[in-house]
C-alpha cells in the first residue's frame, strides 16, 4: 500500500480545490467540500508520479484525460474502501432469518440482490454467508444473484481476490470464520469457492441510469449516501426504489437516514426499508 505521508504535500488554492469538489460532484455525487486535506493528501503521490509542483498542472491534464485513466485514478485515490466482515451484522440476520424463510415460504426460491458501494468486498460476501446459512442443505434447489458494484477499480480488485487480513475478521460469528474462510500460508485468510462464486463484481457509478427496474428483490447500499449531499442521495434512493421489485428491502447503514416523506419506501425497522406491494 502507498504511504501518501512520505510525499510533499502540496497546498490546494481556492480556484483548484472548488474544481476538483465540483468535478467529482457532478461525475461522481461525492460531497468532498469539507475534505480538503484529505484530497491534498491522497492525491500527493498522483503529483509525485507526473513531476507536477501545483494542482493547477494536473487539473489541466484531468481537462484533457482522453483515456480516462487519470480519472480512474482520482477515483480511486478520493473514493473511501473502508470495510470489514460482520459490519452491522443485524442486517446479515434479518436476511437469513426473515426474509429467505419469507420467499421459502412464498415457493419462491430465487433471490436477486445488490450490494451497491461494496467497496473491497466484505459485504457482499457477508450476505453470500447469510443465504448459505439460511437455505443449508437446500442450496441446490435455489438460484442466489449477488451484484456488487462501486465506482473504485482498486476496490475491486481487491474483493475479487477475496483475501483480506485476520483483523477484518475479528467480529465475523467464528462459525462463519470457519465455514467460509480458508487461512492462507502468509497469514492472510481467502473467502471459500462457493461463497466468492456466488458473488459477480462490476464497476459501476450510482450518478448513471440504473440497467434494471422491478429487479432486485434486496438492496444494500450502507454507509455509500453519507458522502452525497442530500439532494443526490434523495434523487439515487428514488432510483433503487424503481430498481426494488415489489415486495423488495432496501437496507442502509443505522448512520443513515433517508426522510419518510420523500420517498416511496415503507419504513420497517431502523435502517431496513421496503417496496410495498400495491
Amino acid at each position: 500500500m502507498i504511504n501518501e505521508s512520505a510525499y510533499k504535500i502540496v497546498k490546494l488554492s481556492d480556484s483548484e480545490f472548488d474544481y476538483l469538489v465540483k468535478f467529482v460532484s457532478q461525475h461522481y455525487g461525492i460531497d468532498l467540500s469539507q475534505k480538503r486535506h484529505l484530497i491534498e493528501a491522497r492525491l500527493a503521490s498522483e503529483l509525485k508520479a507526473y513531476g507536477m509542483q501545483s494542482y493547477t498542472q494536473y487539473i489541466d491534464m484531468l481537462k484533457t484525460d482522453k483515456t480516462s485513466k487519470i480519472i480512474e485514478a482520482l477515483v480511486n485515490k478520493l473514493t473511501t474502501n473502508y470495510s470489514f466482515f460482520s459490519r452491522e451484522n443485524d442486517h446479515f440476520e434479518y436476511l437469513a432469518k426473515n426474509i429467505i424463510p419469507e420467499l421459502e415460504q412464498a415457493k419462491k426460491r430465487t433471490i436477486k440482490i445488490w450490494s451497491a458501494g461494496c467497496s473491497t468486498g466484505q459485504e457482499p460476501y457477508n450476505i453470500a454467508m447469510a443465504i448459505d446459512s439460511a437455505i443449508g442443505f437446500k442450496r441446490n434447489l435455489w438460484s442466489v444473484s449477488i451484484t456488487a458494484t462501486d465506482v473504485s477499480t482498486d476496490a475491486l480488485s481487491i474483493a475479487a481476490k477475496g483475501v483480506y487480513p485476520e483483523s477484518s475478521l475479528d467480529v465475523m460469528p467464528a462459525s462463519w470464520k470457519s465455514n467460509y474462510m480458508a487461512k492462507l500460508s502468509d497469514g492472510n485468510f481467502q473467502v471459500a469457492s462457493n461463497i466468492r462464486n456466488m458473488v459477480s463484481f462490476k464497476r459501476f457509478n450510482l450518478m448513471d441510469p440504473f440497467p434494471y427496474t422491478n429487479y432486485y428483490d434486496v438492496i444494500f447500499c450502507r454507509n455509500v449516501m453519507i458522502y452525497f449531499k442530500a439532494h443526490t442521495a434523495q434523487q439515487i434512493v428514488k432510483k433503487f426504489y424503481q430498481a426494488n421489485t415489489e415486495g423488495g428491502y432496501f437496507f442502509i447503514s443505522h448512520s443513515e437516514t433517508i426522510s419518510r416523506f420523500d420517498n416511496d419506501y415503507t419504513y420497517l425497522f431502523p435502517s431496513i426499508y421496503r417496496k410495498m406491494k400495491k
